[in-house]
């Protein structure tokens, strides 16, 4: 029991890395099973990878299909994607750690908040999306 528990455990945690290469993530395994299809040449790829501990050392190094994540970069649009919610309850309120992550983020690190907090029912209107609430940012800064 307590062996299914760490694997599932292992599994849970590395999910978001495993997320933006496919079902099985990168590494030997993905790269293994590459042309089988199939929730079973899945499950075999992503068990493989992390068995062998080959996904690690993979996104560690940048290779066997992580390449990308050697050079990962998050970008402003990106940010607020993920943290829109966050961020925007900063803006709202002037402050908080999503705001000044972003700020730093976007090279604004000593900017007024307090702008931003005057606009944000323009910032965050209804049929915002990311690329234009970024943009609007950048030129209220």
């Amino acid at each position: 029991m307590k062996k299914l528990t760490a694997l599932l455990s292992a599994i849970i945690i590395t999910m978001p890395i495993i997320a933006s290469h496919g079902p099985a993530g990168c590494g030997l395994g993905s790269i293994l099973f590459k042309e089988k299809e199939g929730l079973g040449f899945n499950i075999l790829a992503s068990f493989f990878n992390m068995s062998s501990g080959n996904q690690s050392f993979a996104i560690s190094t940048g290779t066997l299909g992580c390449e990308d994540a050697k050079d990962a970069t998050v970008t402003g649009p990106v940010f607020i994607k993920i943290n829109r919610e966050k961020l925007a309850n900063d803006i709202a309120r002037g402050q908080g750690d999503t705001l000044e992550a972003y700020l730093k983020l976007i090279n604004k690190e000593g900017a007024d908040k307090l702008v931003l907090k005057s606009h944000f029912s323009t910032l965050f209107a209804a049929d915002s999306d990311e690329d234009s609430i970024h943009s609007q940012i950048i030129q209220l800064l």
